[in-house]
Protein backbone atom coordinates (compact mmCIF):
# COMPACT_ATOMS: atom_id res chain seq x y z
CA UNK A 1 0.00 0.00 0.00
CA UNK A 2 1.45 3.13 -1.45
CA UNK A 3 2.21 6.01 1.60
CA UNK A 4 1.39 9.62 0.49
CA UNK A 5 2.59 12.53 2.81
CA UNK A 6 1.50 15.95 2.86
CA UNK A 7 2.02 17.96 0.02
CA UNK A 8 2.05 21.64 -0.85
CA UNK A 9 -0.34 22.81 -3.24
CA UNK A 10 1.06 24.79 -6.45
CA UNK A 11 -0.75 27.79 -5.50
CA UNK A 12 0.66 28.03 -1.55
CA UNK A 13 4.08 28.71 -3.72
CA UNK A 14 2.57 31.28 -6.23
CA UNK A 15 1.08 33.43 -3.36
CA UNK A 16 4.62 33.48 -1.26
CA UNK A 17 5.92 34.62 -4.14
CA UNK A 18 3.25 36.77 -4.19
CA UNK A 19 3.96 38.13 -0.96
CA UNK A 20 7.97 38.57 -1.13
CA UNK A 21 6.93 40.54 -4.33
CA UNK A 22 4.90 42.64 -3.00
CA UNK A 23 7.27 42.98 0.07
CA UNK A 24 9.99 44.23 -2.30
CA UNK A 25 7.35 46.72 -4.01
CA UNK A 26 6.37 48.68 -1.27
CA UNK A 27 8.78 51.02 0.51
CA UNK A 28 10.90 49.10 2.86
CA UNK A 29 10.12 51.69 6.22
CA UNK A 30 6.33 50.28 5.90
CA UNK A 31 5.60 47.94 7.83
CA UNK A 32 2.96 44.71 6.03
CA UNK A 33 1.07 43.16 8.65
CA UNK A 34 -0.36 40.08 7.78
CA UNK A 35 -4.40 39.21 8.72
CA UNK A 36 -5.19 35.81 9.90
CA UNK A 37 -7.52 34.45 9.45
CA UNK A 38 -8.16 35.97 6.41
CA UNK A 39 -11.70 37.26 5.83
CA UNK A 40 -11.37 38.80 2.45
CA UNK A 41 -8.20 41.55 3.73
CA UNK A 42 -4.68 39.84 3.37
CA UNK A 43 -2.71 42.41 5.21
CA UNK A 44 -2.76 45.91 6.77
CA UNK A 45 -0.01 48.60 6.07
CA UNK A 46 0.84 51.11 8.69
CA UNK A 47 2.89 54.03 6.83
CA UNK A 48 5.85 55.82 8.58
CA UNK A 49 7.85 58.65 7.23
CA UNK A 50 9.69 59.23 4.00
CA UNK A 51 13.22 57.26 3.27
CA UNK A 52 15.93 58.69 4.33
CA UNK A 53 15.11 58.67 8.04
CA UNK A 54 17.17 57.02 10.42
CA UNK A 55 14.10 56.60 12.80
CA UNK A 56 11.24 56.86 10.68
CA UNK A 57 7.85 57.47 12.55
CA UNK A 58 4.45 56.57 11.99
CA UNK A 59 2.06 58.78 10.48
CA UNK A 60 -0.82 57.06 11.88
CA UNK A 61 -1.74 56.18 7.89
CA UNK A 62 -3.48 52.78 7.61
CA UNK A 63 -4.80 50.93 4.35
CA UNK A 64 -5.85 47.29 3.39
CA UNK A 65 -4.25 44.95 0.70
CA UNK A 66 -6.08 41.97 -0.78
CA UNK A 67 -3.19 40.38 -2.82
CA UNK A 68 -4.47 37.52 -5.33
CA UNK A 69 -0.89 36.39 -7.05
CA UNK A 70 -0.38 34.77 -10.23
CA UNK A 71 2.07 33.41 -12.70
CA UNK A 72 -0.13 33.52 -15.70
CA UNK A 73 -1.75 36.72 -15.41
CA UNK A 74 -4.64 37.87 -18.25
CA UNK A 75 -4.20 41.18 -19.51
CA UNK A 76 -6.78 42.86 -21.83
CA UNK A 77 -7.84 46.27 -23.55
CA UNK A 78 -10.74 48.01 -22.14
CA UNK A 79 -12.40 50.27 -23.50
CA UNK A 80 -13.51 53.16 -21.54
CA UNK A 81 -16.16 55.51 -22.45
CA UNK A 82 -17.06 58.88 -21.47
CA UNK A 83 -19.92 58.88 -18.48
CA UNK A 84 -21.58 61.65 -16.39
CA UNK A 85 -21.27 61.67 -12.63
CA UNK A 86 -22.38 58.68 -11.16
CA UNK A 87 -23.26 60.38 -7.96
CA UNK A 88 -25.69 62.60 -9.39
CA UNK A 89 -27.78 60.17 -11.48
CA UNK A 90 -27.38 56.80 -13.38
CA UNK A 91 -24.46 55.84 -15.67
CA UNK A 92 -24.84 57.14 -18.81
CA UNK A 93 -21.53 56.23 -21.49
CA UNK A 94 -20.88 57.94 -24.50
CA UNK A 95 -21.23 56.09 -27.50
CA UNK A 96 -18.13 55.63 -28.60
CA UNK A 97 -14.91 55.07 -26.60
CA UNK A 98 -12.87 57.45 -25.36
CA UNK A 99 -9.69 55.45 -25.30
CA UNK A 100 -8.40 52.27 -24.40
CA UNK A 101 -6.43 51.06 -21.32
CA UNK A 102 -4.76 47.66 -20.82
CA UNK A 103 -5.93 45.95 -17.16
CA UNK A 104 -5.77 42.98 -15.48
CA UNK A 105 -9.00 41.15 -15.17
CA UNK A 106 -9.42 39.06 -11.57
CA UNK A 107 -12.82 37.26 -11.06
CA UNK A 108 -13.72 38.11 -7.37
CA UNK A 109 -16.33 36.22 -5.41
CA UNK A 110 -18.99 38.89 -4.83
CA UNK A 111 -18.93 38.01 -1.07
CA UNK A 112 -15.48 39.48 -0.67
CA UNK A 113 -16.70 42.60 -2.73
CA UNK A 114 -19.87 42.81 -0.47
CA UNK A 115 -17.48 42.68 2.68
CA UNK A 116 -15.76 45.82 1.30
CA UNK A 117 -19.17 47.81 0.83
CA UNK A 118 -19.98 46.73 4.01
CA UNK A 119 -16.40 48.75 5.45
CA UNK A 120 -17.65 52.01 4.24
CA UNK A 121 -14.97 54.41 2.22
CA UNK A 122 -13.26 55.48 4.77
CA UNK A 123 -10.61 52.87 5.28
CA UNK A 124 -9.54 52.05 1.70
CA UNK A 125 -8.72 48.37 0.97
CA UNK A 126 -6.65 47.74 -2.30
CA UNK A 127 -6.81 44.67 -4.43
CA UNK A 128 -3.09 44.19 -5.88
CA UNK A 129 -2.04 41.98 -8.16
CA UNK A 130 1.15 40.20 -7.74
CA UNK A 131 2.34 39.50 -11.24
CA UNK A 132 4.96 37.32 -10.67
CA UNK A 133 6.04 36.47 -14.71
CA UNK A 134 6.26 40.63 -15.05
CA UNK A 135 7.79 41.07 -11.44
CA UNK A 136 5.41 43.84 -10.73
CA UNK A 137 2.32 44.37 -8.50
CA UNK A 138 -0.89 46.55 -9.84
CA UNK A 139 -3.78 47.86 -7.76
CA UNK A 140 -6.87 49.33 -7.49
CA UNK A 141 -9.06 50.78 -5.09
CA UNK A 142 -12.08 48.60 -4.11
CA UNK A 143 -14.47 50.81 -1.64
CA UNK A 144 -14.33 52.98 -4.75
CA UNK A 145 -14.45 50.70 -7.87
CA UNK A 146 -17.66 48.93 -6.02
CA UNK A 147 -19.26 52.52 -5.49
CA UNK A 148 -18.40 54.16 -8.73
CA UNK A 149 -17.93 51.34 -11.31
CA UNK A 150 -20.23 48.45 -9.61
CA UNK A 151 -22.80 49.73 -7.94
CA UNK A 152 -23.97 52.35 -11.06
CA UNK A 153 -23.28 49.36 -13.67
CA UNK A 154 -25.83 46.19 -12.23
CA UNK A 155 -29.14 46.61 -10.51
CA UNK A 156 -27.49 44.71 -7.51
CA UNK A 157 -23.80 43.59 -8.24
CA UNK A 158 -24.16 40.79 -5.71
CA UNK A 159 -26.80 38.78 -7.43
CA UNK A 160 -23.46 36.78 -9.52
CA UNK A 161 -21.55 34.62 -7.47
CA UNK A 162 -18.67 36.46 -8.91
CA UNK A 163 -17.87 40.29 -10.69
CA UNK A 164 -14.64 40.70 -13.12
CA UNK A 165 -12.61 43.36 -11.75
CA UNK A 166 -9.98 45.21 -13.64
CA UNK A 167 -6.79 46.38 -12.89
CA UNK A 168 -5.35 49.59 -14.63
CA UNK A 169 -1.81 48.09 -15.54
CA UNK A 170 -0.43 51.47 -15.50
CA UNK A 171 -0.91 51.38 -11.50
CA UNK A 172 1.94 49.80 -10.79
CA UNK A 173 3.36 50.31 -7.38
CA UNK A 174 6.95 50.75 -8.22
CA UNK A 175 6.71 53.67 -10.05
CA UNK A 176 6.59 56.75 -8.20
CA UNK A 177 2.99 57.65 -9.47
CA UNK A 178 2.32 54.17 -7.65
CA UNK A 179 3.83 55.55 -4.83
CA UNK A 180 1.85 58.71 -4.76
CA UNK A 181 -1.27 56.94 -5.27
CA UNK A 182 -0.81 54.81 -1.64
CA UNK A 183 0.15 58.02 0.17
CA UNK A 184 -2.92 59.48 -0.36
CA UNK A 185 -5.34 55.94 0.13
CA UNK A 186 -3.31 56.30 3.19
CA UNK A 187 -4.46 59.69 4.30
CA UNK A 188 -7.89 58.99 3.37
CA UNK A 189 -9.33 58.96 6.87
CA UNK A 190 -7.16 61.97 7.49
CA UNK A 191 -8.79 63.90 4.81
CA UNK A 192 -12.59 62.84 5.68
CA UNK A 193 -12.29 63.87 8.97
CA UNK A 194 -10.60 67.11 8.06
CA UNK A 195 -13.41 67.89 5.14
CA UNK A 196 -16.36 66.64 7.64
CA UNK A 197 -14.45 70.00 10.32
CA UNK A 198 -14.16 72.01 7.34
CA UNK A 199 -18.34 71.89 6.45
CA UNK A 200 -18.83 72.50 10.56
CA UNK A 201 -17.01 75.74 10.99
CA UNK A 202 -18.05 77.09 7.64
CA UNK A 203 -21.15 76.47 8.56
CA UNK A 204 -20.57 77.80 12.19
CA UNK A 205 -18.91 81.21 11.11
CA UNK A 206 -22.10 82.05 8.45
CA UNK A 207 -24.45 81.93 11.70
CA UNK A 208 -22.02 83.96 13.48
CA UNK A 209 -21.00 86.90 10.14
CA UNK A 210 -23.48 89.33 11.99
CA UNK A 211 -21.33 88.91 15.56
CA UNK A 212 -17.83 88.04 16.44
CA UNK A 213 -16.96 86.09 13.46
CA UNK A 214 -13.59 87.03 13.33
CA UNK A 215 -12.76 85.57 16.92
CA UNK A 216 -14.45 82.41 15.90
CA UNK A 217 -12.57 81.82 12.88
CA UNK A 218 -9.42 82.43 14.76
CA UNK A 219 -10.06 79.81 16.98
CA UNK A 220 -11.18 77.23 14.41
CA UNK A 221 -7.55 78.48 12.28
CA UNK A 222 -5.61 77.19 15.07
CA UNK A 223 -7.79 73.91 15.21
CA UNK A 224 -7.28 72.29 11.42
CA UNK A 225 -3.33 74.25 11.36
CA UNK A 226 -2.51 71.62 13.70
CA UNK A 227 -3.12 68.80 11.00
CA UNK A 228 -0.07 66.88 9.59
CA UNK A 229 -1.09 66.54 6.18
CA UNK A 230 -1.12 70.10 5.21
CA UNK A 231 2.83 69.52 4.11
CA UNK A 232 2.39 66.07 2.64
CA UNK A 233 0.28 66.44 -0.03
CA UNK A 234 1.80 67.35 -3.24
CA UNK A 235 -0.54 65.21 -5.28
CA UNK A 236 -3.46 67.50 -4.64
CA UNK A 237 -1.96 71.53 -4.95
CA UNK A 238 -5.43 72.97 -4.49
CA UNK A 239 -5.25 71.56 -0.65
CA UNK A 240 -1.54 73.14 -0.65
CA UNK A 241 -3.82 76.63 -1.36
CA UNK A 242 -5.43 76.44 0.78
CA UNK A 243 -3.21 75.62 3.29
CA UNK A 244 -1.10 79.06 2.76
CA UNK A 245 -4.50 80.69 2.90
CA UNK A 246 -4.97 79.61 6.34
CA UNK A 247 -1.10 80.05 7.39
CA UNK A 248 -1.48 83.69 5.98
CA UNK A 249 -4.60 84.11 7.97
CA UNK A 250 -2.61 83.03 11.47
CA UNK A 251 -0.01 84.99 11.10
CA UNK A 252 -1.14 87.96 8.82
CA UNK A 253 -4.80 88.33 10.04
CA UNK A 254 -5.87 87.33 6.48
CA UNK A 255 -5.75 84.87 4.09
CA UNK A 256 -5.06 87.10 0.88
CA UNK A 257 -7.66 85.03 -1.22
CA UNK A 258 -9.47 87.59 -3.01
CA UNK A 259 -6.74 89.36 -4.32
CA UNK A 260 -5.31 85.65 -6.17
CA UNK A 261 -8.75 84.84 -7.50
CA UNK A 262 -11.35 86.00 -9.71
CA UNK A 263 -13.42 88.72 -7.95
CA UNK A 264 -16.66 87.93 -6.26
CA UNK A 265 -19.70 89.94 -7.17
CA UNK A 266 -19.12 91.78 -4.47
CA UNK A 267 -16.02 92.65 -4.78
CA UNK A 268 -15.65 93.85 -8.19
CA UNK A 269 -11.89 95.65 -7.90
CA UNK A 270 -8.94 95.37 -5.35
CA UNK A 271 -6.96 98.47 -5.07
CA UNK A 272 -4.71 98.83 -1.91
CA UNK A 273 -5.66 98.04 1.33
CA UNK A 274 -8.90 96.07 1.96
CA UNK A 275 -11.83 97.91 3.80
CA UNK A 276 -13.69 95.94 6.76
CA UNK A 277 -16.05 94.59 4.33
CA UNK A 278 -13.31 92.92 1.73
CA UNK A 279 -11.58 91.73 4.68
CA UNK A 280 -14.58 89.52 6.19
CA UNK A 281 -15.32 88.22 2.44
CA UNK A 282 -11.52 87.31 2.12
CA UNK A 283 -11.47 85.17 5.26
CA UNK A 284 -15.25 83.93 4.37
CA UNK A 285 -13.90 82.50 1.10
CA UNK A 286 -11.09 80.59 2.47
CA UNK A 287 -13.19 78.74 4.62
CA UNK A 288 -15.98 78.35 1.86
CA UNK A 289 -12.80 76.97 -0.34
CA UNK A 290 -12.23 74.46 2.28
CA UNK A 291 -15.76 73.39 2.94
CA UNK A 292 -15.78 72.57 -0.89
CA UNK A 293 -12.61 70.19 -0.86
CA UNK A 294 -15.24 67.18 -0.04
CA UNK A 295 -17.67 68.02 -3.16
CA UNK A 296 -14.18 67.89 -4.95
CA UNK A 297 -13.52 64.76 -3.52
CA UNK A 298 -16.45 63.18 -4.25
CA UNK A 299 -17.11 64.40 -7.86
CA UNK A 300 -13.84 63.84 -8.65
CA UNK A 301 -10.58 62.61 -6.57
CA UNK A 302 -12.47 59.26 -5.75
CA UNK A 303 -11.74 58.33 -8.95
CA UNK A 304 -8.29 58.78 -9.35
CA UNK A 305 -6.54 55.62 -10.57
CA UNK A 306 -9.82 54.23 -11.66
CA UNK A 307 -10.54 52.52 -14.88
CA UNK A 308 -12.76 54.85 -16.39
CA UNK A 309 -12.30 57.78 -18.45
CA UNK A 310 -12.19 60.49 -15.80
CA UNK A 311 -9.87 58.42 -14.01
CA UNK A 312 -7.42 58.01 -16.00
CA UNK A 313 -8.12 61.45 -17.44
CA UNK A 314 -7.41 63.03 -13.92
CA UNK A 315 -4.41 60.38 -12.38
CA UNK A 316 -2.62 58.37 -15.22
CA UNK A 317 0.95 59.02 -15.22
CA UNK A 318 2.40 60.35 -18.28
CA UNK A 319 3.34 57.86 -21.16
Amino acid sequence: MARTPKRRAPQHLVDERGIALLKRKIPENWVLREYRPDYGLDFAVEVFEGEGSQYPQTLGEHFFIQLKSTVSAKIGALQLHKRGNVEKGSEELSAKPAMSLDTYRLNLETSELVTVERMGVGQPVLLVVADIERDKCCFVCLNDYVDKILIPRFEEYSDAGHRTVHIPCNNDLATESGKIALRWYAKRSKLISAFQRFTFQYSELRWAEDGDWRSLAEHFARKIARYDFWDDLEMCPIIGYYRDGLRRFIDEGQPHLIERSIPLVEVTTFEGEMNDYQKKVDVFQLWHGLSVLPKNYEDIWREWFLPTELGQAMSAPPD
